[in-house]
């Protein structure tokens, strides 16, 4: 988990928390190599990815968008929302950010997180 210190970061992340869980949510940002999703939640981004791409990109080619590549769309920012346990993931393309958010069941945290210095 990341600790914030930037007053422009924590901003953000509480209209995050405010959007995607309502104004008590309590969320906590995690970097995504330590998750897992489901195949389920992959194909969810696909679409997702491919929605905003149409709509957002001009000149894009949704089409042609691996499930690698919609993975790596919403990376942007991840977060952790401690009420549903579900996982929210953002994309920020230029000025905006896109988030879905990913229920409970559909990810985890991974066992094996390597060696820790």
């Amino acid at each position: 988990m990341k600790t914030y210190h930037d007053s422009r970061e924590t901003e953000e992340r509480v209209k995050i928390a405010q959007v995607m869980g309502g104004e008590s949510a309590v969320i906590h940002e995690l970097d995504f190599q330590d998750v897992a999703i489901s195949s389920n939640a992959v194909r969810t981004l696909k679409l997702a990815a491919a929605a905003v791409m149409n709509r957002y990109m001009p000149g894009s080619r949704p089409e042609k968008l691996t499930e690698s590549q919609a993975v790596a769309f919403f990376i942007d920012r991840v977060f952790w929302d401690e009420d549903s346990m579900g996982l929210i993931l953002c994309a920020d393309i230029a000025s905006r950010s896109f988030c879905i958010p990913i229920p409970s069941e559909h990810w985890h945290m991974k066992t094996d997180l390597g060696t820790i210095q």
